[in-house]
This record gives structure tokens, C-alpha cells and sequence, in this order.
């Protein structure tokens, strides 16, 4: 029987070598797939997932044990990945006040496979492509976004709706609607 995440933890604070390397195979396929979303490119990725792992084994000692391993350490690489970028000039978050009425109509997207979808959302402006990833596949509201950015929440709602209407006009080139 294969053993829980808990008891990897546990062996792991005490520097067991095959625990860790257990815990690291069990999470690691699910953490490299945030690090894509939220990366401008794959090397970024890479960088964001091996520093955040880093920093997770560094943090072990803070887990608590009262939610799912999976999540923490999710929230952990999440918030590494955005960190990331936080400090590039570049990387700007801009009011966007023609966007106030947003449509929340679902994307068709289960047509398509998970890689399809991946790329196609990787195909998104920088800014839009991180909201959406947070609101839509991570499940933050936008009151939380808005106090984690210092940004107004309308110009986050903007910001997804720009991205969802990028993504419904590029399904619809290819017939999906």
C-alpha cells in the first residue's frame, strides 16, 4: 500500500531521500501543468517549477495537515508563478473601463482535448491569460484578485472577458461553437 501524503511529509521533514522523491513523482506532473499556465514561455515554466518545488520542501515544516497536500502546495506554485513576473516593468496590469458588462456564458471547450485548450489559452495576452487561469481553472474571485494585485476588480472582470471573447472567436475559426 502506497503511502499517504501526510506520512511522505512526515518522513520528509526528517530528510528521507525516497520520501521525497515519492512526493515530488505523486505532484509533480499536476505542478508542472500550473507552472505552464502561467508561464510566459516553457523555460520560464521550467524555472517556476523548479524554484517553487524548492521552496515547498523548504516550507514543509508549515503545512498543517487540516486541508489536501495537493492544494496547499498548488497555492504555493500558483503564488511563486505570479511572483515571478510580479517585478517585470513589463508586466502591468491596465484598467480597462470598456469591458464594464461581462458575459459569463461557458466556453464549449469539451470538444477539445486538455492539450488543445492549454494552447490555446497560452496563446492569450500575458494579462488576460493569468486572470483567466485564476478565475476560471483556479477558482479566485475577483475580490481576491483585485486585493492580491491592488487592482480594481473591474478591470480584472475586463480582463477575463477580453480573454474569454479571444478564446470563443478562435474556437469559432474552428467551428466549435
Amino acid at each position: 500500500m502506497k503511502p499517504t501524503d501526510e506520512e511522505l511529509i512526515k518522513k520528509c521533514l526528517k530528510n528521507d531521500p525516497v520520501a521525497q522523491r515519492e512526493l515530488y513523482d505523486r505532484h509533480s506532473a499536476m505542478l508542472f501543468g500550473v507552472c505552464i499556465r502561467y508561464a510566459r514561455n516553457r523555460q520560464d515554466a521550467e524555472d517556476i517549477f523548479q524554484d517553487a518545488f524548492i521552496k515547498a520542501f523548504a516550507q514543509l515544516d508549515r503545512f498543517e495537515f487540516k486541508g489536501s497536500f495537493a492544494g496547499w502546495i498548488r497555492r504555493l506554485f500558483v503564488n511563486y508563478a505570479l511572483n515571478y513576473y510580479r517585478y517585470d516593468k513589463s508586466h502591468r496590469f491596465v484598467d480597462v473601463q470598456e469591458y464594464e458588462t461581462i458575459s459569463d456564458k461557458p466556453l464549449q471547450l469539451s470538444a477539445l482535448s486538455t492539450e488543445d485548450v492549454l494552447k490555446l489559452v497560452a496563446l492569450l495576452p500575458e494579462e488576460c491569460r493569468i486572470v483567466f487561469n485564476l478565475v476560471e481553472i483556479e477558482g479566485y474571485s475577483y475580490k481576491e484578485l483585485a486585493q492580491m494585485w491592488n487592482a480594481n476588480e473591474s478591470s480584472l472582470r475586463g480582463m477575463n472577458f477580453r480573454a474569454k471573447k479571444i478564446l470563443k472567436s478562435k474556437l469559432e475559426s474552428m467551428g466549435i461553437k
